[in-house]
């Protein structure tokens, strides 16, 4: 019976007029005000372009990649599909697509993309109806004018404006071929992904281009050196492109991509799009300006509203031309003394003092292997001895390990946790010193809890999505929990604020209550500076993608403080000042209880 009705079922589609699916159409991405931050276009009917205005060298370079016999065939190519076959069986793996142009045309229209016999079985009957049906012209014209070319655009219009910013009727061949190229896996082979990939699969495009006799391998080898002008953005209207590249990714994870790329979806972020240009002008004039003669050739940004976790500017490096590479969601990078607030926090909720003072008198330690290391202060200078308070203020090293050491490396390490660091950090006194690795986005959802008063809310770069029916496909109303005491919080933030005002952070005053941390690595290989008011948080890292060292002082508060200063106030310059939060009065001991024991210095 079942045999009978797929029988039944594949007469139905081989009998059944055509009718396409729906047209593919755009979705729309919005600040938090409504102005427009990306289009992700679909394939609407003024972006379908008659097949002789498309160039013939794209047209052959298609042809070429994708179905080299598809003038002579009927639809379904036996001798491609058999060569693919003994393909895929050698190397034990589906390495070679067997499917025609017209295949792929009845797949993209009428069919679901699930992989399955029966599917294969339909695509092939599709195939040869359509055949029947059009012309091999017509099937081409349908084909480049639908199939997906990466970065939200379909058809061969959206790809060329995406990609070189002009209609398809003025490709040139080297850019017919490499367009040609990205159709099998247009993300992976995208030059805003990979400039050396896309253009490995260009010289490919032309090789084969002078195999089937459509070019001379001379004329190939030449047009293998014509340099590529590619557009500055993926798509016409694409701002803050890390920012929307995280944001597309992280939906079509939950909503699925299909639904992201071609839903006609209403996106809402929460992304201050002022703001947001504000900061990528401040990390392209710090690379140019600072990394230049610190050697640093990256930086990145992130900024949060403590209260809600909404999003509010996120720069992923000095240019998403070059490297899409995001350094504030994606990048691993070794903390520095950005973690000693974790060690400060830790021992205020076990009762220490501020006023509390220590030595800074160096000491070894044990590493367990029959080996000591004795940690020193930047440029192995001496403070002697300090409150804690000025320890903090003034990045001390010795004091930060001799602290670590008595309030207890896993305590410390919970914190963190519990402020919301997932990174699985080693369990030695290294952690003091934030020789372990954070993302710029992770710490500076971390600080949040400390200018939120000791609550923890997620971040979140989505405010509503809804479909092309106005349905509510995702609303975001952000409650926090609180992770840590209040008390203690509000201990920490009078120290750091005291690091702003006096000490490695000076460079970051703005004229208002703020609180915040510089972080410097080993050899400068990492600048940090870390800051935050009631209202928000923005971290600032600077260095190099392959961790080689920076020159010159390179500090956190030399180089990061300063730009994170300008940035603040241009964010903050509409806001009031505010205090930090009041912590929770102490509750009131019972006669009977008695007093906890005090921290030990």
């Amino acid at each position: 019976m079942k045999k009978l009705k797929s029988l039944l079922l594949l007469l139905f589609l081989v009998l059944l007029p055509f009718q396409a699916r729906g047209e593919p159409v755009a979705t729309q991405i919005f600040d938090s005000s409504g102005r427009g931050i990306a289009h992700l276009r679909g394939t609407e009917p003024k972006a379908e372009i008659p097949l002789r205005e498309i160039p013939r060298a794209l047209q052959c370079a298609v042809i070429a990649m994708e179905d080299a016999r598809f003038y002579s065939h009927v639809g379904i190519d036996l001798k491609g599909t058999l060569r693919a076959l003994f393909t895929d069986i050698a190397q034990r793996k589906k390495a070679e697509g067997g499917s025609t142009i017209t295949q792929q045309v009845a797949r993209n229209l009428y069919l679901n993309p699930e992989k399955s016999f029966a599917r294969k079985a339909n695509e092939a009957l599709i195939a040869l109806k359509l055949e029947r049906t059009y012309s091999k012209d017509q099937i081409l014209e349908l084909y480049l004018n639908r199939i997906y070319w990466g970065h939200g655009a379909y058809g061969i219009e959206g790809a060329s404006r995406t990609y070189f910013g002009k209609s398809c009727r003025a490709l040139t061949i080297p850019e017919s071929a490499l367009l040609a190229g990205l159709i099998q896996s247009p993300e992976n082979y995208s030059p805003f992904k990979s400039r050396k990939t896309a253009l490995r699969r260009q010289h490919l495009v032309l090789n084969r281009l002078a195999e089937l006799g459509y070019l001379k391998k001379d004329e190939a080898e030449r047009y293998k050196r014509v340099p590529l002008h590619f557009s500055l953005k993926p798509g016409e209207s694409f701002r803050a492109p890390y920012f929307t590249s995280w944001l597309v990714a992280q939906l079509s994870a939950r909503l699925g991509k299909e639904a992201v790329q071609r839903g006609k979806l209403k996106i809402w972020t929460t992304l201050d799009l002022a703001l947001q240009e504000e900061a990528e002008k401040l990390i392209k004039n710090l690379v140019k300006k600072e990394g230049r003669v610190h050697h640093f050739d990256q930086a990145a940004l992130v900024a949060i509203d403590p209260r809600n976790g909404f999003i509010r500017a996120m720069v992923g490096g000095f240019d998403f031309e070059k490297s899409q590479f995001n350094r504030a969601t994606m990048a691993l990078r070794q903390g520095g003394s950005t973690f000693k607030p974790f060690i400060y926090l830790t021992a205020f909720s076990q009762g220490l003092s501020p006023e509390a003072t220590c030595s800074d008198l160096p000491v070894p330690y044990s590493l367990g292997n029959g080996k000591k290391w004795t940690p020193r202060n930047f440029k192995n200078e001496r403070d002697g001895i300090l409150s804690y308070r000025q320890a903090l203020e003034k990045s001390n090293n010795v004091i930060a390990i001799k602290l670590l050491n008595q309030v207890g490396v896993g305590e410390a390490i919970d914190t963190a946790h519990k402020l919301g660091l997932d990174t699985p950090f080693a369990p030695n006194l290294s952690f003091g010193l934030g020789a372990c690795e954070v993302r710029p986005l992770d710490l500076a959802s971390a600080y949040g809890v400390l200018a939120n008063g000791g609550m923890r809310v997620e971040p979140s770069a989505v405010m509503r999505v809804e479909d092309a029916e106005g349905r509510i496909l995702e609303e975001k109303k952000n409650s926090g929990h609180q992770v840590f005491d209040s008390r203690s919080v509000a201990t920490l933030n009078q120290v750091l604020e005291g690091v702003v005002e006096r000490g490695t952070g000076k460079g970051a005053r703005i004229g208002r209550v703020a609180a915040g941390k510089t972080g410097t690595t080993d050899d400068s290989r990492d600048a940090w500076f870390v800051g935050y008011t009631p209202q928000l948080v923005a971290v600032l890292w600077v260095g190099n993608d392959k961790n080689s060292p920076m020159r010159g002082d390179a500090t956190g508060g030399k180089i990061c403080a300063p730009t994170w200063a300008k940035f603040m106030k241009l964010a903050l310059k509409k806001e009031p000042p505010l205090p930090f939060p009041t912590p929770t009065p102490a509750p009131t001991p019972l006669p009977s209880e008695s007093p906890p024991p005090p921290f030990a210095p």
